[in-house]
């Protein structure tokens, strides 16, 4: 096509032009066919690069007003159904990685999140806090979240954060407070009694921490401490008042209202009780508050409750509350036979 131009349209939308002069060719690239021109180059054709998407989706926004960035997707994402009824605190904890992900990724166009290059870029982004591996895996689950949703919604064909490896190894086996977990917290000088309560109350109800300090009078029976619907299963609870459980009740002497109390009289909240807990817990404390129900477990079988009984009250396979019984009951009933037959 001599003088002249010919005209190659490539995929993402982009319009790329050559035309030749007298010093060789010329490429102009436009956002689209009949669109602003965005970069223009002598010699080799243009490559699609990031920066040239970047500029095109610009170029978009401003004559269509469209936003096909990923900080776009963001906004919509946060308008949807599927983030707007997310319980506060985790919206909380969702809106920090949202902000982190549009800081690094917010003026990429989608169609760049097409390309399976960009796990590439995921990836080194999640390795930014590879000394973290916890935090370095919500990274990657956070952003594969977004991707995923849009996804959905037709706005990407691939999600290509998906099935991202965790960093993040954990023994997913139940653990429970044992005797000298007790004991190096009763050990802290000046450890708040209101907390301590807290950490009783757990276990001695197996409950997670949200059903915990949402626990009302109304609930407490004389046999059973009955939890209406619980957040995490959405179904009742009932839990058996053994004696222990029932002292501590008949200690903290309540009838209405909730039964825990913050230092200034009023009901925790979630994240309340777990900052003064992560704030005053013994040094290298390997634990968590989420562990008690595990130690509830063991009353219950100590009891006398079948891993059947038991798995219906916790909510647990009985699977689960065998594997209990096996690591820390039975083993412990062993040795104890066992240093009284050393004594004998």
């Amino acid at each position: 096509m001599r003088g002249g131009k010919r005209r190659t349209v490539v995929r993402h939308g982009l319009n790329i032009v050559r035309k030749a002069t007298k010093d060789g060719p010329r490429w102009y690239v436009y956002a689209w066919r009949g669109g602003p021109c965005i970069h223009r180059q002598d010699g080799v054709k243009p490559i699609i690069t990031r920066d040239l998407l970047i500029a095109a989706d610009a170029a978009r926004n401003e004559v269509y007003g469209i936003d096909n960035t990923l900080d776009g997707l963001i906004s919509e994402y946060e308008a949807s159904p599927e983030y707007t009824r997310l319980r506060d605190a985790t919206k909380r904890d969702y809106r920090l990685w949202l902000t982190r992900i549009s800081q690094r990724f917010g003026k990429a166009p989608l169609a760049a999140f097409e390309d399976r290059q960009m796990r590439g870029d995921i990836l080194a982004w999640r390795d930014l806090w590879s000394d973290q591996p916890r935090t370095a895996d919500k990274a990657a689950v956070m952003l594969a979240t977004l991707l995923a949703w849009g996804l959905d919604r037709g706005k990407l064909a691939i999600n290509v954060a998906a099935g991202i490896k965790t960093l993040h190894r954990v023994d997913k086996s139940d653990q429970i407070w044992e005797a000298r977990h007790w004991k190096a917290v009763e050990a802290q000088k000046d450890f708040p009694a209101h907390v301590m309560r807290a950490l009783r109350l757990a276990s001695l109800t197996g409950l997670r921490l949200g059903d915990l300090v949402r626990l009302d009078w109304s609930q407490v029976g004389e046999r059973a401490v009955i939890v209406g619907k619980t957040r995490k299963r959405g179904a009742r609870a009932v839990i058996p008042v053994l004696p222990e459980l029932r002292t501590l009740l008949d200690s903290i002497k309540g009838d209405k209202g909730p039964v825990l109390l913050n230092s200034r009289g009023g009901a925790w909240t979630e994240s309340g009780l777990e900052t003064v807990w992560q704030r005053r817990k013994p040094e290298g404390f390997d634990r968590t508050i989420h562990d008690l129900r595990g130690t509830f477990a063991t009353r219950l079988i100590m009891a006398g409750f079948t891993d059947d009984q038991a798995a219906m009250v916790m909510g647990w396979t009985a699977k689960r509350v065998a594997s209990i019984r096996a690591r820390y009951v039975n083993e412990e009933r062993v040795i104890i036979e066992l240093t009284e037959r050393l004594k004998a």
